[in-house]
């Protein structure tokens, strides 16, 4: 054995001993599980997703949230916009997460201003929506956010019209629950365009 081919050999010897333990690292930190690794090269891995805590089973519903889609759609083609898909959340508060429960569904439009409160509710709405608990248990879908309920909100809806005087409305909503519990709202007003084409 030559004199340069034994220092080649122990100069390579801690580079592959310190390859070994720096894979190592990595694989023994993937089995324990740690929601931040760090990868051969130094960067960052991105963080494990968790699980948003749930609700505990029986909790009652004191909060509600809405989302829409981004404008009404026309299903009829008449160039006039009738429908408005709305997802519903509950929450028992402080709990974060949604949950689902047994009650009733209402939705009503509103001219600008004229909605009220939950506690003096606005006279006359434009138009206005009751899901009944059998529509509310076929309703039930999941979300990213988790549970929640989905419905359409059609002018259409029992011969209706989808001519509204106005253009804007305020939009509330509402839950009662099965039990007879006092009904949850939505906190606020939220405004819904539902534009017309020109000369319509």
């Amino acid at each position: 054995m030559s004199l340069v081919g034994s220092r080649r050999r122990l100069n390579e010897g801690p580079r592959h001993v310190g390859r070994a333990v720096s894979v190592g690292a990595v694989v023994f930190a993937l089995m324990g599980c740690q929601t931040t690794v760090t990868t051969s090269d130094g960067a960052r891995s991105a963080p494990k997703p968790t699980e948003a805590p749930s609700a505990p089973q029986g909790a009652k519903p004191n909060a509600m949230a809405i989302t829409f889609a981004p404008k009404p759609a026309d299903t009829d083609g008449n160039l006039l916009p009738d429908s408005l898909q709305v997802t519903a959340y509950l929450f028992a508060r402080p709990h974060p997460a949604p949950i689902f429960a047994d009650g009733t569904f209402h939705f009503a439009m509103y001219r600008l201003g004229e909605a009220g409160t939950a506690e003096a509710p606005g006279a006359t709405p434009l138009r206005a929506w009751t899901f009944a608990p059998e529509s509310v248990a076929l309703a039930r879908s999941m979300a990213l956010a988790g549970p929640c309920h989905e419905f359409t909100l059609s002018l259409l809806a029992n011969r209706g019209s989808d001519a509204l005087p106005v253009e804007s409305v305020d939009l509330v909503a509402w839950f009662e629950p099965a039990d007879g519990a006092a009904a949850v709202w939505l906190r606020g007003v939220r405004s819904v365009q539902f534009p017309r084409p020109e000369g319509r």
